[in-house]
């Protein structure tokens, strides 16, 4: 059906269309979806600002519907301006009482407090393995980066560490 028709017409819903063409503004909640892990079972100790390793994106339940996570960088790329959800869970302490962790948004951290280091999860009162989880929502521009980094020198279990994320609108 011709555009002029529509427009001349009212449109009948339960008629019958053919379409070809691009749809354009559409909802892409839940896309360039990842989850990547790190294939490694021993500890790491990243200093400040270095990225924390995330290397399988493809085993077990990884996954990169979109190809939008590097495995060789451990950065995801925006692949479209949005709004985007990203969390990590990071085993830690190996007898270390300072391990924090949080994120970096091209070649910064997020400041999303008023503390200096920018520390998304910090512990220094224990030294007995836990888990520390962070989460975020971000507006991204297409082609900006995120990966998470260690904010203080830390410790960090590869075997039981994940982190992932996805757009939302």
């Amino acid at each position: 059906m011709a555009l002029s028709k529509i427009q001349a017409e009212s449109m009948n819903l339960a008629d019958t269309y053919a379409f070809s063409g691009t749809v354009s503004g559409t909802s892409v909640a839940g896309s360039a979806a990842f989850s990547a892990r790190n294939s490694g079972g021993s500890w790491a100790t990243p200093s400040d600002g270095t990225i924390v390793v995330f290397n399988d994106d493809s085993t077990g339940d990884s996954f990169d519907t979109d190809g939008v996570y590097n495995t060789s960088t451990n950065k995801f790329t925006a692949p479209a301006t949005g709004v985007y959800i990203f969390w990590y869970h990071v085993y830690t302490a190996n007898s270390d009482t300072t391990n924090g962790f949080g994120f970096l948004k091209n070649s910064s951290k997020l400041a999303m407090n008023a503390v200096a280091s920018q520390h998304f999860t910090f512990d220094s009162v224990t030294a007995n393995d836990h888990m520390q989880n962070g989460k975020i929502i971000v507006p991204l521009s297409s082609g900006d980066t995120m990966a998470v980094i260690a904010t203080t020198q830390s410790d960090y279990y590869q075997g039981h560490t994940a982190w992932g994320g996805c757009r939302l609108a």
